[in-house]
C-alpha cells in the first residue's frame, strides 16, 4: 500500500504528484480548490520512490509505475469510478489510467503533460523569466539559484518559500535510483500503438507558454484523444504553473470539478 493521505468525503479523486515530489505539493496547491466545495474525497498518495512511500526493486519500467499506482486505486477504491488529476509525471501516469481502465477513469486533468524524453526538443521553448525579482539573490543557496536561474518563470518571495516548505524536503526523500530504471524504459509498452483508449468524460489539459521542461505542444497533441477537455495555455508560467498563475489554475480546476459532477450525477 502506498503512503497517503485522504481529504473530504464523496466523489473520488486520485491526485498525483510529479518525479521528485511528494503528496505535500500537491496538497498546498490542490487543496485551494475545495475551500467551500463539499462532496470530493480527495486522495494524495506518494508514488513508490517519493514521500513515505519506499522505493520497490520491482520497478523497473513506466509500467511498473503504473502498475503500482492501479494496484493503490483498486486497493482504497475498489470496483469504483474515480476521476484523476496528474502533474508532469503523474500526469503520463494518469494518460496510462485512462489507457488501461477507459472505463473507470471519470473524467481527467493533465497539468503540465508533456515533455517526454523521446519529445523533439525544438518544440521546447527557451526558459525564459517573465517576472524577474533580483532582490532575492543574495539569500539563496546554490541549488536555489539553480532553481532561480533554470526553472522560475515567476521569481517571487512567495513561490521560493513554497519550494523550500514542500519541494526540498520531498526532493530528499526521493529515490534516484528507482526513477533512472524508470527513465530508462520510460514509455508504457503500448506506447509505439499509441495509447488508444479516448477518455470521454470532462478534461483539462494546462501547460505553460514558458514551460521549457514539458512545453506546450505535447499538451495540445494530447485534444484528441480527450475529446471533452479543455485546453489552456498559460503565458506568464512555466513548469510551476500551479504556484505561478494559481488563481487562474484553481479556477480551472473548480470548472473541471463542476462539469465532472454533471456528468458523474447524469451517468448514474
Amino acid at each position: 500500500m502506498l503512503h497517503h493521505i485522504t481529504v473530504g468525503t464523496g466523489k473520488p479523486l486520485i491526485i498525483l504528484h510529479g518525479v521528485s515530489l511528494d503528496h505535500r505539493y500537491m496538497m498546498e496547491a490542490v487543496e485551494p480548490v475545495f475551500d467551500g466545495l463539499d462532496g470530493w474525497q480527495r486522495i494524495y498518495p506518494d508514488m513508490p520512490g517519493h514521500g513515505q512511500s519506499p522505493p520497490r526493486p520491482e520497478i523497473a519500467s513506466q509500467d511498473d509505475l503504473l502498475a503500482s499506482v492501479l494496484a493503490f486505486a483498486d486497493a482504497v477504491l475498489p470496483g469504483q469510478r474515480f476521476g484523476v488529476i496528474g502533474l508532469s509525471r503523474g500526469s503520463y501516469i494518469a494518460r496510462g489510467m485512462v489507457h488501461v481502465r477507459p472505463t473507470q477513469i471519470a473524467g481527467v486533468a493533465l497539468i503540465v503533460p508533456g515533455g517526454n524524453p523521446g519529445t523533439d526538443p525544438a518544440r521546447l521553448p527557451a526558459h525564459q523569466v517573465m517576472q524577474a525579482d533580483p532582490s532575492m539573490r543574495a539569500e539563496l543557496t546554490d541549488d536555489e539559484v539553480w532553481r532561480f536561474d533554470n526553472f522560475m518563470v515567476v521569481q517571487r518571495r512567495d513561490l521560493l518559500d513554497t519550494a523550500r516548505r514542500v519541494s526540498v524536503p520531498a526532493k530528499a526523500l526521493f529515490d534516484a535510483e528507482q526513477d533512472a530504471r524508470v527513465f530508462d524504459a520510460f514509455d508504457f509498452s503500448f506506447h509505439r500503438r499509441g495509447e488508444s483508449a479516448v477518455c470521454d468524460g470532462p478534461s483539462l489539459i494546462i501547460a505553460g507558454r514558458q514551460d521549457s521542461i514539458s512545453g506546450y505542444l505535447d499538451a495540445m497533441d494530447l485534444l484528441p484523444q480527450f475529446p471533452r477537455a479543455t485546453l489552456c495555455v498559460l503565458d506568464a508560467a512555466g513548469h510551476g504553473v500551479m504556484f505561478e498563475r494559481a488563481g487562474l489554475v484553481q479556477s480551472l480546476l473548480r470548472d473541471w470539478l463542476e462539469r465532472l459532477d454533471h456528468d458523474w450525477h447524469g451517468s448514474t
